[in-house]
């Protein structure tokens, strides 16, 4: 039987706060922009400037993930959440401002 501190770790949280983001804009791809190559939808979405709303908008299962991980009293898992959604700020922040 595996042990609740299994999932009760930082590296754990970060992984998943880094992937959530990113099957969410795959999923955003596949449903509504499939005309495009992805390199091209990327493209695309810096022209219209939208792209950093996009990838803002592509953080909220990071919320769920966060709470589910306080709920469970996994708070180690919660604080990877949180540093990959600080990283995906930055990120955002930077490419707001840089093109």
């Amino acid at each position: 039987m595996k042990s609740k501190y299994t999932f009760n770790n930082f590296t754990l949280g970060l992984i998943l706060g880094i992937l959530a983001p990113i099957v969410t804009m795959l999923i955003v791809y596949f449903s509504r922009f499939t005309q495009y190559v992805f390199t091209e939808l990327i493209d695309y979405l810096i022209d219209t400037q939208i792209f950093t709303k996009i990838v803002s908008l592509c953080v909220i299962p990071n919320l769920i993930l966060f709470f589910v991980f306080i709920w469970l009293n996994y708070l180690y898992s919660a604080r990877g959440v949180l540093m990959a959604t600080i990283i995906f700020a930055i990120f955002v922040f930077v490419t707001k401002f840089a093109l």
